[in-house]
């Protein structure tokens, strides 16, 4: 995975992913929406035939990168969750 940031400032992200599919996105965009820092979560394809993919954020000023962050931690703790359940 390759990741560009394409705009930022206090309360907003726009990042190029490169590599990912709607996988692992649509999951990040889940827990992103259901922090209560987080206006608006959402990506998309902009052109099919290319794997890249823009993830866009907006909070009410908390650092988007850090959003991101936090919510990749909580997708890692269900997933070792649920291995350990197996």
């Amino acid at each position: 995975m390759e990741i560009k940031i394409i705009e930022f400032s206090d309360d907003y992200a726009k990042l190029l992913v490169k590599g990912e599919d709607h996988t692992l996105l649509n999951l990040l965009q889940y827990e992103l929406v259901n922090d209560e820092s987080v206006l608006v979560a959402k990506y998309n394809f902009p052109h099919p035939l290319k794997n890249e993919a823009e993830l866009m954020i907006r909070t009410t000023g908390k650092n988007p990168i850090q959003a991101i962050r936090e919510a990749n931690e909580r997708i890692i703790s269900k997933v070792d969750e649920l291995l350990s359940q197996l």
